[in-house]
């Protein structure tokens, strides 16, 4: 490169980079409890740093930071919540409200599940022991349960004290069912997948066969836990819930799982 094109890139290169500086700054910050909630950017610290920082970051230099993950080719990035080790969000590089947005009942819409999914491995690296399938779990809240207006999904270890709880209540069975997880958790409409199921649109499976559930998307709240029990072998349970809930309830972000910590 000719030095007149370097002089002139040079400012724009150190305002990019103080622009970087500064939003990984923040973006370390924050707290996501409840997914970078208390940011300057209020509502949109999520969409802030994946699209100012870890997107641009990814592409210019192939580093994700402050991101674990950007898969520019899928479409989502995955992030490690600061100061909780287990706890992985993943959300993608488009604008997406939440829940709530009609483009994710087309049949056509990207697989966000599926895609957070196959980032669990974060998961148990951050746990920093083997975990089982049925050891992690996936949660969306509804648009009155979260505090981000950009879709992310959580990814971490299932609660143990409803872990069995969870498996004895889809054994067997065939469609949907109630299962009532309180004082744990709440109520929800519960039905077994295979494997294999976690291909189709979850969101459009809540939507379509849960009754009134597509008249208010915006209140319901989704969870997808890991299942491992014979001879059905592999497969998940999902969850669904109106009301305004978040079913990140169901999550661990301590990961007691298969430790000797006692429930608090």
């Amino acid at each position: 490169m000719r030095a007149t094109e370097q002089n002139a890139m040079a400012p724009r290169v150190k305002k990019f980079i103080a622009l970087v500086a500064g939003l990984v700054a923040v973006a370390g910050a924050a707290r996501p409890a409840a997914s970078f909630e208390g940011l300057a950017f209020g509502r949109n610290g999520l969409w802030g740093v994946v699209h100012g920082v870890c997107s641009p970051m990814s592409r210019l230099t192939g580093l994700p930071a402050p991101c674990l993950a950007v898969d520019h080719a899928r479409g989502f990035a995955t992030l490690r919540a600061p100061d909780e080790a287990t706890h992985i969000i993943v959300t993608p590089l488009v604008r997406v409200s939440g829940i709530e947005s009609p483009a994710l009942l087309r049949k056509d819409a990207p697989n966000y599940w599926a895609d957070a999914w196959s980032e669990r491995h974060w998961v148990e690296e951050g746990a920093g022991r083997p975990l089982a399938w049925s050891d992690i779990g996936m949660a969306i809240n509804s648009r009155a349960g979260r505090s981000q207006d950009q879709l992310h999904i959580h990814v971490d270890c299932v609660k143990p004290e409803i872990k069995t709880d969870l498996a004895r209540a889809a054994r067997g069975r065939k469609g949907w069912f109630e299962i009532n997880l309180r004082p744990t958790a709440g109520r929800y409409h519960g039905r077994a997948l295979s494997a294999g199921e976690l291909d189709r649109n979850i969101f459009r499976m809540v939507a379509l066969e849960i009754p009134r559930a597509r008249d208010n998307m915006a209140g319901e709240t989704i969870a997808v836990i890991g299942l491992d029990e014979p001879p059905a072998g592999r497969g998940f349970l999902l969850l669904a819930a109106g009301g305004g809930g978040h079913a990140e309830e169901l999550l661990d972000h301590q990961c007691r799982i298969g430790r000797n910590v006692p429930s608090e």
